[in-house]
């Protein structure tokens, strides 16, 4: 499936793979909701985004907005790449997820993950609306900024094991 996504990932200790939590996530695209909180318990919700992008060259410049299906502003990023990384770099991780549904008796799940992108380091803008549902960025600066594009994602695999669990 090809949609746009805002999220916010935190990196846990999950293992020998570098792992993140995904706490608030939006997206355009319906099946990618249906499916993320179905297999994998990841909160995805509907989200409206305005994107203009340019590339050029090595360059990469990006504008984007994104807003929840209310309206309500999420983000808005201004991105300007100073350096691009030749080639498509894989990073493998790890989805570490409490269950949505309390009640399952399920414990966190861990889903492989694996990234494949063109990466650019640069300088980025954020803008997060002060009583939205990222309020608590509001203000704060980034310490490195990167642009993935042309980025493959893929999800689970052989070793998925949707009710594993592991020790907080």
């Amino acid at each position: 499936m090809a949609y746009h996504e805002v999220l916010a990932a935190v990196q846990v200790h999950g293992g020998t793979r570098p792992s993140v939590t995904v706490p608030f996530v939006w997206v355009d695209h319906p099946a990618s909701i249906a499916g993320a909180r179905t297999l994998w318990s990841i909160p995805k919700q509907e989200g409206i985004f305005g994107i203009p992008l340019a590339f050029e060259a090595q360059q990469v410049e990006l504008e984007a907005r994104a807003a929840g299906s209310d309206g309500q502003l999420i983000a808005a990023l201004r991105f300007r790449s100073r350096l691009s990384i030749p080639g498509r770099w894989p990073v493998p991780l790890s989805i570490l997820q409490e269950p949505l549904d309390k009640s399952s008796g399920r414990g966190v799940q861990r889903t492989p993950a694996q990234v494949w992108a063109r990466v650019s380091l640069g300088d980025a803008t954020w803008s997060f609306a002060r009583q939205g549902p990222l309020g608590f960025l509001h203000g704060r600066n980034p310490l490195v900024s990167a642009s993935l594009t042309q980025m493959t994602l893929k999800i689970g695999g052989r070793d998925h094991l949707p009710s594993e669990r592991h020790k907080s």
